[in-house]
C-alpha cells in the first residue's frame, strides 16, 4: 500500500461543544479527499489539571467517531507521543491529536513515480515562520 507524508497536529480549544467550527473544519479536509485522518486522539485537561484521554476505542463523541480512514486506528502515536502532545493543553481546554496522511501528496508522487523519478525532500515549515516571512515581506499574515 502507497501512503502519502504523514503529519501530527495538535490542535486545543476550550471545548469541542458549542462551536463546532474546529470539528467542522476537519470534516471538511477529510471529505475533500486531499487528507485522511490515520490515528486520532482526545486529550481533556481540567481545570485542576487533570488528563483524560480518548481513542477510538474508548468513545470518542459523536462527531469524531467514524472519521478514520482505515476500519482500525494505526499504532504510529507511542505513549510518549500522547504525553508530549498533551504537555501542549492548557488546563481547561480539550486537545485533539490528529495523525493525517497527505493524500494529495501520495497522488503527486505516485504520478513522479511512475515516471521513473522520486521525491526527494519535504519538509514541513512551521506556521510561526511562514507568518514571519509573510510579514516581514509587508503582507498579512496570522
Amino acid at each position: 500500500m502507497r501512503v502519502g507524508s504523514v503529519d501530527v497536529l495538535v490542535l486545543s480549544a476550550p471545548t469541542l461543544d458549542g462551536d463546532p467550527g474546529m470539528v467542522d473544519a476537519l470534516h471538511e479536509a477529510l471529505d475533500s479527499g486531499a487528507v485522511a485522518l490515520i490515528d486520532i486522539v482526545l486529550i481533556a485537561r481540567g481545570s485542576d489539571g487533570t488528563l483524560s484521554f480518548a481513542d477510538v476505542d474508548d468513545g470518542l463523541p459523536a462527531s469524531l467517531q467514524d472519521l478514520l480512514a482505515h476500519p482500525s486506528p494505526m499504532t504510529l502515536l507511542s505513549d510518549r507521543d500522547v504525553a508530549l502532545a498533551s504537555s501542549s493543553v492548557a488546563n481547561g481546554e480539550v486537545g485533539l491529536l490528529l495523525v493525517l496522511e497527505h493524500r494529495w501528496a501520495r497522488r503527486l508522487a505516485e504520478r513522479i513515480q511512475d515516471m521513473g523519478g522520486v521525491t526527494r525532500l519535504h519538509e514541513r515549515v512551521p506556521h510561526d515562520a511562514v507568518v514571519r516571512a509573510f510579514k516581514a515581506d509587508g503582507a498579512a499574515a496570522t
